[in-house]
């Protein structure tokens, strides 16, 4: 117990050092902070024993994938990225379902998938490409796995707020992607200086997520004990 609250620990306070490095910092030093800080939440959990959150591991390990696509990759490999993001997220689905046991949840996913792609083939008419379809697909899943996340809530109860946060920054990144390229979003209005301002907005909600994710699939809790003690 004592070697899991001294893992636990250092983990928390290494993320956080990282978290006002990525929030204060530029140039190289914030590109390497991001990227590390979700090579250690993956290897947090990569090195846990708890085998119940395997899928959940796999999904941190395909995280780090897209990041490196997305932050490593000089340019930066969008559409890869967030093919490892929607694999990811059919990962923390599967994990949710052997928690949850509900077909119900599996037939949502199905139907909401598909009418968000035909929505989105409807309302880009010609501009719609792969990346469009890959990224309404990763949001689809993304929010019924936030869905789920609320129906393991008495036991998980670190879920619903990783994925609302999870959320959130894929809301102000679609937002940031898609001004110009798929939505007029006016220079001079308000969403748009929220989405642009000095500040990385995205990380602040993505970061705090990836750790309760980890968190998570190491089997701790936010206190460091193991789930059942």
């Amino acid at each position: 117990m004592k070697k899991n609250r001294m893992l636990c620990t250092g983990f928390l306070l290494a993320e956080f050092i990282l978290y006002i490095l990525i929030l204060t910092s530029g140039g190289v030093l914030l590109v390497a902070s991001e990227f590390l800080a979700i090579v250690l939440c993956f290897v947090f959990a990569l090195f846990s024993k708890n085998q119940d959150n395997t899928v959940f591991t796999v999904g941190l390990a395909c995280t780090v994938a897209a990041d490196f696509c997305l932050v490593i990759c000089d340019p930066i490999q969008q559409l890869w990225g967030m093919v490892f993001f929607l694999v990811a997220q059919l990962m923390y689905a599967e994990g949710l379902h052997r928690m949850m046991k509900k077909q119900w949840v599996l037939y949502s996913r199905i139907v909401f998938t598909a009418v968000a792609v035909i929505v989105t083939m409807a309302v880009l008419g010609e501009k719609t490409d792969a990346l469009a379809i890959i990224s309404l697909c990763y949001y689809a899943n993304l929010i019924i796995n936030m869905v789920a996340a609320f129906c393991v809530a008495s036991r998980n109860p670190m879920l619903p707020i990783a994925f609302i946060l999870f959320i959130l920054c894929d809301t102000v990144i679609g937002l940031q992607v898609a001004s110009g390229s798929y939505l007029p979003i006016a220079e001079n209005s308000f969403l748009y200086r929220i989405l642009f301002m000095d500040f990385h907005l995205s990380w602040f909600f993505y970061l705090p997520s990836q750790v309760l994710l980890a968190l998570h699939g190491s089997g701790r809790n936010i206190l460091c004990r193991k789930r059942g003690q």
